[in-house]
């Protein structure tokens, strides 16, 4: 799956658009804005860690590629309505037994914290996701502590808090918990 262009712009259609923001796949003209606004502590430390920091050019270069090549394509950038870049969202499938349950991760530029992007856009690309692959029944995401902002972010969109994965994260030295949030396919449609 490869979003459509819209006759010769270099930029794809949106897949998502909403009233503050819209999903588009990536160009690799968004390297420079990403790697400016995903190069924070204050970012990282709430992902993975495989999402490095320093986040340079390089960094998000090679994001974007990977991105663009995927199949199905499932990572996203986040923009605001007037095009500015403004974030990331994707989808990671699982497999085996948890194959119809796909985990959501998303982050938002600091310059857009407090703005509602981050839930408007995960109300949208929760409901695009069940929409776009019929095999995917639930989608989950996992909040490191301390993280309050995107717990909130999450239950505003519609999840719903399952459990705690007491000191399931090892970052920067620490153990963490992590808080499961999850929601199914048929619980979205109160929420488009």
């Amino acid at each position: 799956m490869t979003p459509d262009t819209e006759g010769s712009q270099q930029e794809p259609k949106p897949i998502v658009t909403t009233d503050k923001c819209f999903i588009r796949a990536y160009v690799p003209s968004d390297a420079a804005p990403m790697a400016e606004l995903a190069n924070h502590p204050e970012i990282s430390m709430y992902m993975r860690n495989r999402f490095p920091y320093p986040y340079t050019l390089e960094s998000s270069n090679f994001w974007i590629n990977f991105s663009m090549k995927g199949t199905p394509m499932v990572n996203f950038g986040i923009f605001t309505l007037g095009g500015a870049f403004a974030g990331a969202i994707g989808l990671t499938p699982r497999d085996d037994v948890e194959s119809s349950t796909w985990e959501v991760g998303y982050w938002i530029a600091m310059d857009h914290w407090g703005k509602g992007i981050a839930t408007s856009a995960l109300r949208g690309f929760s409901a695009w996701a069940f929409k776009e692959f019929p095999e995917l029944f639930r989608l989950e995401a996992g909040v490191f502590e301390g993280n309050d902002a995107s717990m909130k972010v999450l239950e505003r969109a519609g999840y719903t808090k399952e459990g705690v994965r007491r000191k399931a994260i090892f970052k920067k030295g620490k153990l963490l918990d992590q808080t499961i949030y999850g929601l199914l396919r048929d619980e979205i449609e109160g929420l488009e």
